[in-house]
């Protein structure tokens, strides 16, 4: 029982590690493959309305920030709202418009039609998502509508509309960036909306994340007080993060509950062995044997006993990550979950804590039941049936 205990115990500590980290970090290079890592954009922006343009001016700002460390890519894009029009159906959608130099690596893997768009070659063309093409019964390689509210020089609303080719089909798994926003070229959005607006953001990249907020602070030290906010992606996009962070609290409760199972069923077992072994204590007290040296025979079996259930369970913990990243037979919500299956990923921490903090906690906890042979006595013990 004490094995099967510590085996299963194990197993699951090391799958809740590995799910939660594998689930966390597909979620935040879900989030940052569409919002790069540091965003940049006007002060007067409210969250979930239209971003505000920034001025023409202020794209020199982009070449200052190429050249502050860590920084890998500055990508300056255009949000505008549209209304994407199929054969029956109409959306109202975001237009994402970027440069040719764009870095679509995030994209490439998200790919289930088409190709990437090549805006040097060809700026009429678009990326949309499968969620949008299911939805407007559009395909790679047909025409994508899109009508924008353009103003004109006597203050009047016209419609203008854009008609490119779409180049692929993504499907990021963040239902709110797949139903609204297409990625198109900067340059024929910008002639789809007011000469002004010629963009909305800059989208920064940085070598590595854990550098994201030193680098957002040395943007901010770069530009003009009281014209920008500079956000790292998780300030950015808030909510989804706080989510993410609320998932360490699920695994803390979890390893409290597995560790104190598995604790519980040692020393009860432990507690098992020297009721059973009581006659054989009081021989070797009366032999001149020591309390210590009788504790640690009992002490030494019982971690003996842990020792195969920590092995049981690596081998079934372990087990399980591979399969299920390989095989991917846990499917999950895509619409709730962002993603369609169970993310796996071990850290190089996670054996070695899992099964060093487990033996330690339970040789610990082993040290209460194993003090009931110091209360015995020679006489008792070899009286005790």
């Amino acid at each position: 029982m004490a094995i099967v205990s510590v085996a299963l115990s194990t197993a699951v500590m090391i799958i809740a590690l590995a799910t939660v980290s594998g689930f966390q970090n597909g979620i935040k290079n879900k989030v940052l493959g569409t919002n790069g890592h540091v965003v940049v954009d006007n002060i007067s922006n409210v969250e979930g309305s239209v971003p505000a343009p920034l001025s023409k001016q202020m794209e020199s700002y982009a070449k200052d920030m190429k050249k502050l460390p860590h920084v890998a890519s500055v990508n300056i894009c255009l949000m505008r709202p549209c209304i994407a029009k199929g054969e029956t159906e109409i959306e109202g959608m975001v237009a994402k418009g970027v440069d040719d130099h764009y870095d679509f690596t995030y994209f490439r893997n998200q790919l289930v039609a088409g190709k990437l768009p090549d805006f040097k070659k060809d700026s009429n063309q678009i990326l949309i998502s499968s969620v949008t093409a299911a939805r407007l019964n559009l395909k790679a390689g047909e025409r994508f509508t899109g009508l924008f509210f353009k103003q004109d020089s006597f203050g009047n609303q016209k419609i203008k509309a854009m008609n490119p080719v779409i180049a692929g089909i993504f499907n990021t798994g963040l239902d709110e960036f797949d139903k609204t926003v297409v990625i198109t070229s900067r340059r024929v959005l910008k002639r789809m909306v007011d000469g002004n607006e010629t963009f909305t953001q800059f989208e920064i990249r940085v070598d590595d994340y854990t550098n994201a907020p030193s680098v957002a602070y040395e943007i901010q030290q770069l530009l003009p007080a009281g014209k920008f906010n500079v956000n790292t992606a998780e300030r950015f996009n808030r909510q989804i993060f706080d989510w993410l962070h609320l998932l360490d609290t699920n695994v803390i409760i979890i390893l409290v509950l597995m560790i104190l199972v598995a604790c519980i069923n040692m020393s009860t077992t432990l507690l098992i062995l020297i009721t059973e072994r009581t006659q054989m204590v009081g021989t070797l007290k009366s032999l001149g044997a020591k309390n210590k040296g009788i504790t640690s025979i009992f002490l030494f079996h019982a971690i003996f006993i842990a020792l195969i259930g920590l092995v049981i369970g690596n081998i079934i913990g372990i087990g399980f990550c591979y399969f299920q990243e390989k095989y991917q037979f846990m499917k999950l919500n895509v619409e709730t979950y962002y993603v369609d299956h169970v993310l796996v990923e071990m850290q190089p921490w996670h054996i070695p804590a899992v099964n060093i903090g487990t033996l330690i906690i339970c040789v610990l906890v082993l040290l209460l039941p194993s003090l009931v042979i110091n209360r015995l006595t020679p006489v008792k013990s070899m009286r005790f049936q």
